[in-house]
Order: C-alpha cells, then structure tokens, then sequence
C-alpha cells in the first residue's frame, strides 16, 4: 500500500444497508488501527446502524483500502460522532500507515465543523488530528475510571485497598455465599452467548431503569442490536461475559469488549432485592481478576461517568477523555470560534441541569 497525496483518498457516506458490506474491510481495518477502537467495533456499529438507524458511516479509502471508519449523526451546525445508549465513546478506527492522508481527506471533505466526542486526550489518533486540523478546539475535558493491570491481581488487591476494606468485600461475598449455591459463570468460546445477554436484560429491566423507562430491554429495536452485537463479537473473539448466580438465577450480569492490548465494560446491571450484599462490586472483581489473567490486555476503559460513585472507588487508574471540534480551512475562524463556543456553553448548561434532576430526585447517575 502506497501514500498518496490526501486528494487521492474517496471519501464516502454509507446508510445500513451499504454499510454492511464493509464488515470484512472494516475488521482488516480495526485489526491495523493507529488506536484500538473497541466501541467503533463494525460488530457494535453495524447492527446499530441496522436497527436503530438516524446515523451515517462516512469512510475514506484509497484504493481497495479501507483506511478509517466513522459513524456520524449530521446536525444543521456540525457533524458529530453517533452517539449511542450501547457505546461510550467516539474513538474512529484508523490505518496506522496512512492515517494522517486519511484524517486530511476527512476533515477538508466537510463544508461544517466536526465534533469527535468522548476520545482519548492522549495517543496517535488525537495527535494526528491535531497535525491535520486547520482548526482545532477542545471543548470539553473529565476523566473516567480504568484499570492497568500489572502484577497479580492479589497484589493489586493489597495495594489498592487497606486491610478493612479488603475484609469488608470478603464479608460480603461470604454473606452472599450463605444464601445460596453462588457461583461466576464465564462466556466461553463456543458457547451460546444469549443467555448471558438476557440475563442481563431481564436484570436492568427489573432494576430503576426499568422502572423509568430506559432498559434496553424496553426499546426493542435496540434490544435487538445489543442481541447480534453480543454474537457478532463473540465469534470476533471480541466479547467478555460474566454472570454472578445464586442457586441458578442471575443477581449480577456485565461483559466487556476487547480490542487490541485493549478493553471497555460495557452494561452492568444487578438484582436490587440483593443491595445489600453489593452484587455490582462482586461482579467488578471478578470481572478485574478475570482481566489480570489476560496478560496481553494493558489497559480497560471502565466506560463509566466521571465520579462514579462505585467504580472510581475500586479502579484508581483514570483516563482523560475530551470532547474536540475541527474543521478545514474553508470554515472561517469566526465561524468556528461561534459555533465552538454556543456547543460548549450548551453542554455546560445541559450538564448543570442533569445535576440538579438527580440531586433533587435523591438518585445518582449511573
């Protein structure tokens, strides 16, 4: 494969049916990305671009090389990253020889700005972004909780958390154990993973999500998404699934997408009837000791809002996301800076309000 000039890169636009036939192209491409891109994965994405729709893939290649894959919703100010209720965030997969004439192409084929949001402020995509953008703009910076396994995962235990708090998690699983035959089941390969998908379903539908309305299970076309995601990832060799029971019935379910030296959790969902025993933080360890027998897996995205009252308290490791606008030189600063500046004011203000919801309804976010 030989670099070219940035005009001798297409770049296109697909709906779902067209983006379909790009699933084996687009596996080659996320197997030689600059960055693992797991929440891109065309596993995840084509069954939501299947069912769920009001998105677009937008694809630049050169030749018969597929070199970035980018799903988008198009707004009337600015192209954005597709943002979804099953993935955490907007990271493309892009080719690791040609990426900087793909990202080019990209950016100077748009009449609007683009918004990449939830990515990682450091690594090779946001510093090849930056070197190929006229303009370039964060917006909006947190960090969320992740794990960087190293050692043993008893030696993490030691050292993360103190004698009290070590006990305090085996008195609990003690206390879970005596109420029944308590076991972790793992997906294995080979195995069918829908019952791992429905327990989890049935759980978040029986849980406060439930109640308000947004399980997965309660949207169907979504359901059916997360259902052929799970398969699809599965036969990748992508998918990781854990399911806490007690004498055979689901109280904790969570799997996770790997990509790469990478991984991000997915959904948790737990039975709330068992609180007390914390089956959320049960399912984390094991899930966390599970990842530490994966040698070859360096970090994990724990996926999850910042100050997230559970996981930040048990993965001390934190990875700084941002939220970026850039655009071609065709867009003039003025209208740039305008734009920029009423999104980030919009953002400020939508998160200020969501704060007050929960704290005046007496609940976290989740």
């Amino acid at each position: 494969m030989l670099a070219g000039h940035w005009r001798d890169f297409k770049v296109s636009s697909a709906h779902a049916d067209e983006a379909q036939l790009l699933c084996a192209d687009w596996q080659t491409l996320s197997a030689n990305a600059v960055q693992p891109a797991g929440y891109n994965a065309p596993e995840l994405i084509l069954p939501l671009l299947k069912y769920r729709g009001g998105a677009k893939l937008i694809t630049v290649s050169h030749g018969s090389d597929l070199l970035l894959a980018f799903p988008v919703k198009l707004k009337r100010l600015f192209t954005k990253t597709w943002d979804t209720p099953l993935t955490a965030s907007g990271l493309p997969h892009l080719n690791a020889e040609l990426g900087a004439s793909a990202l080019l192409s990209l950016i100077n084929a748009q009449t609007k700005p683009i918004l990449f949001n939830a990515i990682p402020a450091d690594g090779p995509f946001i510093e090849t972004l930056k070197k190929q953008s006229a303009n370039f703009r964060v917006i909006e910076t947190w960090q969320r909780a992740a794990l960087k396994p190293s050692g043993s995962f008893e030696d993490w235990l030691q050292t993360n958390f103190d004698q009290k708090r070590r006990k305090e998690f085996k008195r609990l699983r003690n206390r879970l154990s005596e109420q029944g035959e308590m076991i972790t089941e793992t997906l294995q390969q080979g195995q069918d993973p829908k019952p791992f998908v429905d327990d989890l379903l049935s759980l978040e539908a029986k849980g406060w999500k439930g109640s308000k309305g947004t399980a997965i299970a309660a949207n169907p076309k979504l359901k059916l998404a997360l259902e052929e995601a799970c398969a699809n990832l599965h036969r990748s060799k992508k998918l990781r699934f854990w399911t806490l029971k007690l004498d055979g019935k689901a109280i904790a379910s969570l799997f996770a997408i790997v990509e790469g030296n990478q991984a991000w959790l997915g959904k948790i969902a737990y039975d709330e009837s068992f609180s007390k025993y914390s089956p959320g933080v049960q399912i984390i360890l094991d899930c966390t000791e599970a990842f530490f027998a994966e040698t070859q897996i360096k970090l994990i995205d724990s996926s999850a809002i910042p100050n997230h009252p559970m996981i930040d308290r048990i993965w001390r490791d934190r990875i700084e996301m941002v939220n970026v606008f850039v655009a071609p030189a065709s867009v003039s600063n003025l209208r740039f800076n305008a734009i920029t500046k009423f999104e980030q004011k919009r953002l400020h203000w939508r998160g200020l309000a969501r704060d007050l919801y929960y704290k005046l309804k007496g609940q976290h976010r989740s």
